[in-house]
């Protein structure tokens, strides 16, 4: 057996005994444990065989369709599985009790079913049909939590029949163009078509996982929609789930059309294809980022980051320079880390309070050390500070796009790492720092099983950050294999013509720097611990009715310089945009007439069409 057959039968079977025993949990819980634990350990060994390919035992069209292992869906492999098994850990104590448990693995199978087809499809069609049930399980996914849930899941399932409509217009072109669903073939046959068919093609797979990925402005469905289910959904989401669309944007920029072939694209002067999607980019970046300050939920606040961070990954990608490929590449598994990493240490103050509103929270760094501490490596790593790993691939990045001759692009990916340390640290002050409310008092750690993915999960933002070469090897296959340039590294970051970067001195001169502060604070006068109450303000000791730890309105001062501008430009937009949606849909809601004749024209039409469609198929 074929570890590809491996995989996706072994998933398909966790989805099959979920249903079978959905009157366990007990079962469901540990079958699922164990089989997750399955997967993570076939994707590992996955390198056995790159370049294998795998045949489904049936033909579409007259071809062969199936499965081909490569270094991009081997690394995308690892970060799935990886992700899904620390979720289904976390998941053991944090899930007792709640209601929807039944469907939970079963869910959490098919995402896991469907993305893996999606990444290891080696054509047009087992990707489109991939595609198709991984869209329905995230729907599912995120169907399943609070009462908001049904309603935002909605709001992403427009998103994605959009998304899988737009996608089989590019299956179905391709065809018809190339005569082959094969992406191989298509490869092979990409320079024959003319410079304006090529642009258009390219755009159809780009907006479609540009939609999935949350680009700006197809990002509105992705803060509610991760926000409102179980928390632990909301990490696997905000981790992996969106990022296939990354996956997709990689394959095709890269794997499929090639970078050669997509740099023709050029519109007026240096302005081409890859500087447009590079300003999508751009504000993919800042936009949602900003966006987040206006948060008091810690779930809707860190799901506007998901939005943001791809914007990182995409700029990287756009520069084209084998630096900001790199980058891009490398922040994938960073984010993944980081982000899981934060909204773990989210649903751990969740379970242990019963609440994510930030304006409720506060003071728990005593009473939950290691959840505040999961938090403090999650958001250095995300803010791209030194010593985590989010540090490292954004400075790839940042070089990368001043080299390229991206200044502006430049500007803007430090303007967006500004308003993320901004938002980040109201994230942890107000659910940890500061006074704690009385009736927190008798909280306490979280169950070792929720502990352990945030230990592996911290272990891995700081070694990635001190050993980014850990990352890089892989990488390095992978852009090889596109028939890209490669970045000179070594285990502690690059050494390079364009700048050096050596995360070991960096971490020793930012660890030496803590150790001089901590004896500074030894040396310094004795300290007395108080009770927070045995305190006073104004000639008045406090008492716990004075709230004396500020939360609400955090960034009163900078919103009101922000609001402005969002006001008169994004708002504004929104409004053009929902306005124009509003006329097409009254338009197209003229088709249904209410009269069984003009149905009938339609399905008769439809028939027609579709008959030409096949006989040209086959």
């Amino acid at each position: 057996m074929s570890i590809v057959s491996g995989l996706l039968l072994i998933a398909l079977a966790g989805v099959i005994l979920n249903v079978l025993f959905y009157k366990s949990k007990i079962v469901q819980k540990y079958v699922s444990l164990l089989l997750f634990a399955v997967l993570a350990y076939l994707s590992f060994n996955m390198y056995k065989q790159v370049g294998s390919h795998f045949s489904i035992p049936f033909l579409i069209a007259g071809q062969s369709i199936g499965f081909t292992i490569t270094w991009l869906n081997y690394y995308f492999a690892l970060m799935i599985t990886g992700i899904t098994l620390l979720t289904a850990i976390f998941s053991l104590k944090y899930m007792e009790g709640k209601e929807g448990i039944v469907h939970y693995y079963t869910v959490l199978f098919m995402k896991t079913f469907g993305m893996l087809g999606v990444i290891l499809s080696s054509d047009l069609i087992t990707f489109f049909v991939f595609w198709e049930i991984m869209s329905w399980s995230t729907f599912s996914l995120m169907s399943t939590g609070g009462k908001e849930a049904p309603k935002s899941a909605l709001k992403y399932f427009i998103f994605a029949v959009t998304a899988s409509m737009i996608l089989m217009v590019g299956v179905v072109l391709s065809y018809s163009l190339f005569g082959s669903f094969d992406f191989a073939v298509i490869h092979s046959k990409i320079d024959s078509l003319s410079l304006p068919m090529t642009g258009f093609l390219l755009s159809i797979f780009i907006v479609s996982f540009s939609i999935e990925s949350a680009v700006f402005p197809m990002h509105s469905w992705l803060p509610e929609g991760y926000s409102n289910t179980f928390t632990t959904f909301t990490a696997y989401l905000t981790g992996i789930s969106t990022r296939i669309g990354i996956y997709g944007i990689i394959l095709f920029l890269f794997g499929i059309f090639g970078i050669q072939t997509v740099d023709k694209l050029v519109i007026l002067g240096k302005i081409n294809f890859r500087y447009i999607f590079g300003v999508f980019a751009a504000l993919t970046m800042i936009i949602p980022t900003f966006t987040a300050l206006y948060q008091h939920d810690a779930k809707k606040l860190i799901a506007w980051h998901s939005v943001g961070q791809g914007g990182y990954m995409l700029i990287g990608l756009a520069s084209a320079n084998a630096l900001g490929i790199s980058g891009g590449i490398l922040h994938i598994i960073n984010y993944l880390t980081y982000q899981v990493l934060i909204v773990f240490a989210i649903a751990s103050v969740e379970y242990r309070t019963g609440t994510t509103n930030l304006n409720k929270l506060g003071g728990l760094i005593k009473k939950m050390p290691v959840s505040y501490l999961a938090l403090l490596f999650g958001i250095i790593g995300l803010a791209g500070l030194p010593p985590m790993n989010g540090f490292v691939s954004k400075w790839f990045i940042y070089k990368a796009l001043i080299m390229s001759g991206y200044p502006f692009l430049a500007i803007a990916a430090v303007i967006g790492t500004i308003g993320t340390i901004l938002s980040v640290y109201k994230l942890i002050h107000n659910m940890f720092l500061g006074q704690l409310p009385e009736r927190y008092n008798d909280i306490k750690e979280v169950s070792f099983s929720m502990q352990l993915p945030m230990w592996i999960l911290m272990i891995v933002v700081f070694g990635l950050g001190v050993y980014p070469g850990l990352a890089m090897g892989l990488i390095a296959k992978i852009q090889t294999s596109l028939g890209l340039a490669v970045v000179p590294y070594s285990l502690h970051g690059i050494a390079s013509g364009s700048g050096q970067l050596n995360m070991l001195v960096i971490t020793a001169l930012f660890m030496g720097g803590l150790a001089v502060a901590w004896i500074i604070y030894l040396l310094g006068s004795r300290r007395k611990h108080v009770n927070q109450y045995n305190n006073y303000a104004g000639g008045h000791f406090l008492n716990k009715d004075v709230a004396y730890n500020f939360n609400y309105e955090f960034y009163a001062a900078i919103e009101h310089v922000i609001d402005p501008y969002r006001k008169k430009i994004i708002e504004r937009t929104e409004r053009g945009i929902i306005g124009l949606v509003d006329a097409v849909s009254e338009y197209v809601r003229r088709i249904y007439t209410g009269m069984i004749n003009t149905y009938a024209i339609y399905i008769l039409t439809a028939f027609v069409i579709t008959i030409i469609f096949l006989k040209e198929l086959i």
